[in-house]
């Protein structure tokens, strides 16, 4: 056995095959998981408000946290106006019924300024006598055994942008009631942070939980602080409180239930423990060195298959948090098959403080809650620490179309979307329409194919308007995003095919029109031979691949052909990346697929 052999046998949790991720991709150059959906479900804009998803304008929106309740999804996250640790911070909350279309985010937990002087933590002297809290939480959704849903957020201190709030030396964490006509209980404080120095008496912003005048609400507050496997994901925060943690805790506890019933705990940078009795007490961390990735969140979970998923930005790279990616497995210890469930990253728009880029800091909805009756798994992440969205994942998690395709867009269960919140993909009676006012962003709907080195693609497209900059794209992909030939319906009206590396013009075509597009792929030749038909008329030509490709396996409608994507070597960690320019929406781009179909011709 080897050197590699012998470390993975010590590791708590093992991923095999994690070196195949390359972070040079945004989704690391790896399969995409079949039927995923991405929904965009708070977008930033300082430059124009009212268009801003919270109407606030405020740039630096993060750590999202999920629940399902009462039918009915939850999401919460913090926002500061630009940089992290920087206040004024709050933290906001929305809801939906499908997880697809939500509410616009509610201020639950505003801006609060307390006193200094009891404050006990680094930079005291940077500190005027009253002082801007700021959220900061690693865990937000808590539902009684009685049913009742809890929100919570924890107040810290930042007198500098380097000393984080959740040092252990903060105000103290509050919590509200949602009820199940959506209105809220008056906020209340569920643990003062004495060890940070801040008491009871000298913090007089909210009340005590005690105080409520309502017994069901002081009951609920109770349970949820004697519940020691749920509150051990405050530690972070509260990490000198020894009442509340007998042992040393971590940052952003994930934890989920072996088959035989013990705990596994994750933590940041691959650190895991592990618990015999219901998390009263743990192992010591260790890290688990197949489990590679940085200062983002993992998170792990029992899907409703009966296996397990962990999902995590697999890469040492800090500064860049991509790809977001989910392994799978039967124990809860042994994980493979990494598969990208976010294909992209959308362009950071706002220059700001300690702004990692990518998909990241992802949360689904802990197994001690309510779980959805859909048998998805559901999760919740920031982009660029700047956007909120959602992810709808099928399960059984699955990367490989294993049959051929012919639809007509009554079931998208297959369908990998990928919506920002000023673009549109949705069903009409004519088929499946994209549309897109973003300047900055795309939709995408993907389809999965069987992979194969010889195949055919039938599809119908009609443009109904188009803008400068958009056009209805067609991309035949392999495994790994490599292009085959992108077909370019552009905005002037003429088609152009990038074929052979370049893009090239082809011929003009109508709006308005439904246009039937046939592309054989041959993976041998390195050549798509693609036909056009329309009112009688018929184009066919061949086109060079643009790379070499073992088999085609995924095709992609978009709106845009490329984005002014971040690279590798761009950084948003040092508030290094500018504010792009004229961040409002634009003219509706738009077109309808009518109808998709694929064909193995020859396999592998």
């Amino acid at each position: 056995m080897g050197y590699r052999e012998d470390m993975l046998k010590e590791d708590r949790i093992r991923i095999h095959g994690g070196k195949d991720v390359d972070i040079r991709f945004q989704d690391g150059g790896l399969r995409h998981a079949v039927g995923v959906k991405n929904y965009q479900i708070m977008r930033a804009c300082r430059d124009d408000v009212e268009a801003s998803g919270d109407g606030y304008g405020w740039t630096y929106n993060h750590a999202a946290m999920i629940a399902w309740w009462q039918g009915r999804f939850f999401v919460e996250y913090l926002s500061n106006v630009q940089t992290e640790h920087m206040p004024p911070g709050q933290t906001l909350l929305c809801h939906s019924q499908d997880g697809r279309h939500w509410s616009k985010p509610e201020v639950i937990f505003p801006s609060i300024e307390v006193p200094s002087a009891p404050y006990l933590g680094p930079g005291k002297e940077l500190l005027e006598e009253k002082t801007p809290a700021i959220c900061h939480q690693r865990m937000g959704f808590y539902v009684t055994t009685e049913g009742k849903l809890l929100v919570s957020a924890f107040y810290g201190i930042s007198p500098h942008i380097h000393i984080a709030p959740n040092n252990g030396y903060g105000v103290g964490r509050v919590v509200r009631e949602i009820y199940p006509d959506l209105s809220l209980s008056p906020i209340y404080f569920i643990r003062y942070n004495a060890p940070g120095g801040y008491t009871r008496e000298n913090t007089d912003v909210f009340p005590y939980f005690e105080e409520s005048d309502d017994p069901d609400f002081v009951r609920a507050a109770r349970e949820y602080l004697d519940n020691h496997l749920v509150i051990q994901q405050w530690w972070e925060e509260q990490r000198y409180d020894t009442e509340l943690f007998s042992v040393p805790g971590g940052q952003a506890l994930s934890y989920y239930t072996l088959p035989g019933g013990d705990i596994m705990g994750v933590y940041k940078n691959g650190a895991v423990i592990r618990s015999q009795d219901g998390g009263k007490t743990w192992t010591d961390r260790k890290m688990s060195y197949s489990l590679e990735t940085n200062t983002a969140k993992v998170w792990g979970q029992k899907t409703d298959d009966g296996r397990y998923a962990l999902v995590y930005n697999p890469s040492r790279n800090g500064a860049h948090r991509w790809p977001l990616a989910v392994v799978t497995g039967d124990n809860g210890e042994d994980f493979s098959d990494m598969l990208a469930i976010v294909p992209e990253i959308s362009p950071c728009r706002y220059e700001g403080g300690l702004k990692n880029l990518g998909a990241q800091y992802m949360r689904g909805i802990c197994e001690s809650n309510p779980q959805p009756q859909d048998g998805k798994m559901w999760l919740t992440y920031s982009v660029n620490k700047e956007d909120i969205w959602v992810c709808e994942v099928p399960v059984p998690i699955c990367g490989v179309q294993k049959e051929d395709v012919d639809e007509d867009f009554s079931n998208l269960d297959a369908w990998n979307l990928y919506i920002p919140q000023w673009t549109e993909v949705e069903k009409t009676q004519e088929g499946l329409r994209l549309s897109d006012t973003d300047p900055y962003d795309r939709p995408r709907a993907q389809r999965a194919i069987v992979p194969a080195v010889l195949s055919e693609i039938k599809t119908s497209l009609k443009a109904e308007s188009l803008r400068e900059g958009t056009a209805m794209v067609i991309e035949a992909q392999d495994r790994y995003g490599k292009q085959a030939v992108r077909l370019m319906f552009d905005a002037d009206g003429m088609l152009r095919v990038k074929t052979g590396g370049a893009p090239r013009e082809w011929l003009e075509y109508p709006a308005d029109t439904w246009i039937d597009v046939t592309m054989t792929l041959d993976c041998v030749k390195g050549s798509a031979q693609v036909t056009l038909a329309w009112d009688g008329q018929t184009a066919q030509r061949d086109f060079n691949f643009n790379q070499p490709l073992e088999q085609v396996e995924r095709i992609l409608f978009t709106t845009k052909a490329v984005l002014p994507w971040q690279t590798f070597e761009d950084c948003g960690k040092g508030g290094m990346i500018q504010d792009l320019p004229d961040d409002t929406p634009r003219a509706e781009a738009a077109y309808t697929i009518g109808c998709f179909a694929s064909k193995t011709l020859a396999a592998e």
